[in-house]
């Protein structure tokens, strides 16, 4: 028998090649949409065969309005990536989040993990391993505890200062405030003497700085990373090729300058052994725990990581709150008149004096859940599950056997807000845009109700834990205490020092960008991970210490 042999010529090669990739396409979204594990979680068909749809929305500035839809239109659970759920009920948080007695932590999803030069010999707090992380956290839990915060009240008093002696210049000669810039420039300020005992020198140029746009680049790269492994998978060839040739330029080196001034930075401030400024690395340096716990690479990283952290978050919330104060009237004056009794002049703003103002603390709390410093959702891993609890030892009844029951051991996965059991490996966060405006946590949820945290029977039905601003569990924000005390002296300080007025009505001064449109939405304010604030232009007016308020 003779064999024939059969030759294709290239157009004939063209066409198998296209079809085979056709059916390997058709096949990959059959797959996805109706047999992969997460099959059974509700969601547009796009987003649940394709990591694009997510990609697109965050390069946008977006993708916090599209996941907030999409809850209102699939409810608590929605699947938002092939294999990615998004959660908004109030127990999540503390099922994704929380400590977990009866279950892994769930670490950080490697999508969310990654912007920073993996060359290095370590990683900061908001990256590093569980056992790095818990290390770290220990160092540096005596600089951000309650007592050292108090302590450096001066050294945050003293650039508050310098903030209200620019504004008041500007209002001695009428001349109108962009406030969104003053923010920023004040923040980065406290977190440079904070940090390095060395103010970036924001206030003294009353413009914006090297660290200001590198910052901002920063952010920008650490979208687009995200976004490249959200396509590629995390670490991949693909993943770093797509790095290479899709992320600007611009914001690459945004970051390495950023780097590289904070070297310089932590560098001068760690010879300088003999001062006796309480900033973050005087704490470290005198705690012989702290400075065993810590290598040299790991206080310039975490010192570059809380310039960052500690002065977008912080802006972003003195900015938001501003606006809310100059577009409701009521709770201007009961803020003001709180403000003006226990603090009648700027000597008299100590953290004694204001730490316990109710309408102060209210109206922050709510300041944070309707405008949330942080847009996104910080993504998890579902961990292997534990051993199933028949594995434990101890008696019938015990905490270790009643604890476990919970994990989904016998399952292969774990359960979140009663949904599940979800597979290990999925990635899952709640976002705080979505959990801190939804109908199922909130009465009136697009509404500033400061009144909603001043007792729990003014809005039974709040599930007042649906609001993290500074997250929970074991990776839950490590400034708070700080973020806490610089809101209030801030606020008490613009309060006692002036009146002021929004310049609203001028597109000139940035008044249409602000606000909520019939959605509940932001006016076209982008969000990067953190807000793209626009320009808030005020008119200040000097107060007479005289005694009126």
């Amino acid at each position: 028998m003779c064999l024939k042999m059969v030759t294709l010529n290239p157009q004939d090669l063209l066409l198998v090649f296209g079809g085979t990739t056709i059916l390997w396409l058709i096949g990959i979204v059959f797959w996805r949409r109706w047999l992969h594990p997460l099959s059974k979680y509700p969601g547009p068909f796009l987003y649940t065969v394709s990591s694009v749809p997510n990609v697109i929305r965050l390069l946008g500035g977006k993708h916090h309005i599209i996941i907030r839809k999409l809850h209102e239109q699939y409810g608590p659970v929605v699947r938002v990536s092939p294999n990615e759920l998004s959660f908004c009920g109030a127990d999540a948080w503390e099922d994704i989040y929380g400590f977990r007695t009866y279950d892994q932590p769930m670490q950080k999803d490697p999508i969310w993990v990654g912007a920073l030069n993996a060359k290095l010999d370590a990683l900061p707090l908001t990256y590093a391993t569980r056992e790095d992380h818990a290390r770290q956290r220990r160092a540096f839990s005596h600089p951000f505890s309650n007592s050292s915060c108090i302590q450096q009240q001066p050294l945050i008093q003293a650039q508050i200062d310098k903030f209200i002696a620019r504004l008041s210049e500007l209002a001695n000669v009428n001349q109108p405030v962009n406030l969104t810039n003053w923010f920023s420039f004040l923040a980065l300020d406290i977190i440079g003497d904070l940090c390095f005992n060395a103010p970036f020198g924001c206030l003294d140029d009353g413009k914006d700085t090297k660290w200001c746009k590198n910052l901002d680049d920063a952010k920008r790269y650490g979208v687009y990373e995200m976004c490249t492994r959200r396509v590629a998978g995390p670490h991949t060839w693909l993943q770093k090729q797509l790095s290479h040739w899709l992320v600007p330029q611009r914001y690459k080196d945004g970051v390495q300058k950023h780097f590289l001034h904070s070297k310089e930075k932590v560098t001068a401030r760690l010879k300088d052994t003999e001062t006796d400024h309480k900033d973050f690395i005087y704490y470290v340096l005198r705690n012989n725990e702290s400075k065993r716990l810590l290598s040299t690479t790991e206080i310039l990283l975490n010192s570059s990581l809380f310039i960052g952290a500690g002065s977008d978050t912080t802006s972003s919330v003195l900015a938001s709150g501003t606006y809310i104060l100059v577009t409701h009237p009521h709770v201007y004056s009961t803020l003001a008149a709180e403000i003006r009794e226990a603090c009648p002049t700027p000597e008299s703003i100590t953290i004694a004096n204001i730490k316990s103002l109710p309408y102060l603390s209210a109206f922050l709390s709510e300041t944070m859940r309707l405008y949330t410093p942080i847009t996104t959702g910080n993504l998890r891993a579902v961990p292997s599950p534990l051993p199933t609890p028949s594995s434990f030892s101890g008696k019938k009844g015990s905490p270790a056997i009643e604890s476990a029951t919970p994990s989904a051991g016998d399952f292969g996965g774990t359960y979140i807000d009663t949904h599940g059991p979800i597979p290990p490996g999925t990635t899952v966060s709640v976002h705080h845009y979505t959990s801190t405006r939804s109908l199922l946590n909130w009465t009136r949820p697009n509404e500033f109700l400061p009144e909603r945290w001043l007792s729990p029977g003014n809005f039974p039905n709040d599930k007042r834990h649906a609001s993290q601003p500074f997250m929970l569990g074991p990776r839950g924000c490590i400034g708070k205490n700080l973020s806490y005390i610089e809101q209030r002296m801030v606020f008490c300080n613009l309060l006692c020092h002036f009146d002021f007025e929004f310049l609203g009505g001028s597109e000139q001064l940035g008044a249409p960008r602000w606000g909520l449109n019939e959605a509940g939405d932001w006016k076209d304010i982008l969000g990067f991970m953190a807000w793209e604030q626009p320009e808030l232009w005020v008119k200040l007016v000097k107060r007479d210490f005289g005694g009126s308020t």
